[in-house]
């Protein structure tokens, strides 16, 4: 991207003693108090100023999502879906996808395998799933690889859909190898719109999943009871619809899947074999039989509690959390009439007037990975550096290494002192390198393109302030809009 013109903003920077900031506790005042100089200073700090941060951020969604009708704006309604369904755009992206019209829009986004993506594909750095060595070298290359599939794809609620898989049915580099976590990358990306039984049969037999959940030592009369665990407890049902004696007879009907010994842990598929396997009779939930691990699945998805555990997972990720109880069974019903199919319950949920409803807007917080790649989306950038995909693990996300079996938290945890400063300097970041911002025609324009021309009282005042103060550079004013409340907000 090239250079923009005029002064650029001042990075916050950390106390120049050991250890970095965002590694150690920081209060709100010490984060804003390291920001530009004069005007810039009392600037940031007043975008954040009424409380804890968390409060700053429940403020803002309160004061703007009832703000004029929110959603009576095709645009803001298109620009909502794009940063929910996607990576949110550029002002290009949004102006023609605001053209088309939102139902139009939300056709696209459903429909994406009728999009082509093979610029992307060309574009994107080498990644050989096949080295074993160099396993640091290799995990900034993965995390690099996926960071620049979310900002350049054509077909955004792909890589959505694909983030969200990995928040739930979680690998990571603690345990299992870059390749492996690559393919099964690739497998949620291929099944991420498919049926739910499908896909965790599919995962049963994943060598990440098999190394981070240790079905790979499952074996016949030794049997590892974490996959079948974590399968009803996190992935299906949840805790209270299955007893200690299912996941002991699940584990059993698991075994017989390995990934051989010694160096072949890191291998990239996996094998059945036959005297691994326990072939005896098992009790699952009240049915006897000679189960395999696809036995299980099967009758798994069918319940009632696994259609209303994971819509009520979809739902909180697209829309807002924990949805009244005639959403969740509304989109249960929808699930289970449909086949397990998760791309149905997507559409309905795109498509239901709950997604535009003004408890929806702006009651997400971006999660790091997010707030990289829209930020870098919407200034038309066509790469990721290494800063950037650096910054996600600063501000609390390291990709392909979530913290625990249970995947990353989400709403006001994602924003702390330290990450809100790592949030600051990538913002800064981006303003000194992106497009002219002269083209967003100066801070009305960029009010409108980043933040739906939707911003709270003493929001706006802070902006002007740091307009007058800072002499209308645009860099500068590109800067101080990414790091307003409203931005963090999805």
């Amino acid at each position: 991207m090239d250079q923009a013109p005029g002064s650029t903003p001042t990075p916050l920077t950390p106390a120049p003693t050991p250890p970095p900031i965002w590694q150690r506790p920081v209060s709100r005042r010490t984060v804003l108090a390291t920001a530009a100089g004069g005007a810039g200073a009392a600037a940031l700090a007043a975008l954040w100023r009424g409380g804890s941060l968390a409060q700053v951020l429940n403020r803002v969604q309160g004061l703007t999502h009832t703000y004029e009708g929110v959603f009576s704006s095709e645009r803001t309604r298109v620009a909502h879906l794009l940063r929910r369904a996607g990576f949110g755009a550029s002002p290009q992206e949004l102006d023609r996808l605001t053209g088309m019209g939102t139902a139009a829009a939300t056709n696209a986004l459903l429909n994406y395998q009728q999009t082509p993506n093979q610029q992307l594909e060309a574009s994107l750095p080498g990644f050989d799933p096949t080295v074993t060595s160099n396993g640091g070298r290799q995990a900034s290359a993965l995390q690099a690889w996926w960071l620049t599939r979310m900002v350049g794809t054509a077909r955004p609620l792909e890589e959505k859909m694909t983030l969200f898989w990995h928040g739930l049915l979680t690998s990571g580099l603690d345990k299992s190898g870059p390749g492996q976590l690559y393919q099964q990358n690739q497998l949620f990306r291929r099944t991420a719109m498919g049926n739910f039984d499908d896909l965790l049969k599919a995962v049963s037999k994943d060598p990440a999943m098999m190394v981070y959940l240790d079905t790979e030592t499952n074996r016949n009369g030794k049997p590892n009871e974490n996959y079948a665990r974590e399968l009803m407890e996190l992935f299906t049902t949840g805790i209270g619809h299955y007893s200690e004696d299912d996941v002991r007879e699940s584990a059993r009907a698991f075994t017989g899947w390995t990934l051989g010994r010694g160096k072949q842990r890191d291998a990239l598929t996996s094998t059945f074999v036959a005297r691994y396997h326990d072939e005896g009779v098992k009790t699952f939930m009240g049915k006897t039989g000679t189960f395999t691990g696809d036995d299980i699945v099967d009758m798994l998805v069918p319940l009632r509690a696994t259609a209303e555990r994971l819509t009520t997972r979809l739902f909180s990720y697209f829309a807002y959390p924990n949805p009244e109880p005639e959403i969740v069974q509304h989109l249960a019903d929808v699930f289970q009439k449909n086949g397990y199919n998760v791309g149905a319950v997507v559409k309905e949920i795109l498509t239901m007037d709950a997604f535009y409803s003004p408890k929806a807007y702006r009651a997400l917080v971006k999660s790091p990975t997010e707030y990289v790649a829209q930020t870098l989306r919407a200034v038309g950038a066509t790469s990721v550096s290494a800063p950037a995909v650096a910054a996600t693990g600063q501000m609390g996300q390291v990709l392909f290494y979530p913290p625990n079996v249970a995947g990353w938290p989400a709403g006001a945890s994602w924003i702390n002192s330290s990450t809100l400063l790592t949030r600051i300097n990538f913002a800064a970041g981006v303003a000194q390198k992106a497009a002219p911002a002269s083209t967003f025609k100066g801070l009305p324009g960029l009010i409108d393109t980043f933040i739906d021309g939707n911003v709270t009282p003493s929001t706006r005042d802070a902006l002007t302030q740091a307009a007058t103060g800072t002499g209308q550079i645009p860099v500068t004013l590109m800067y101080f809009v990414l790091a307003t409340p409203e931005y963090q907000l999805n």
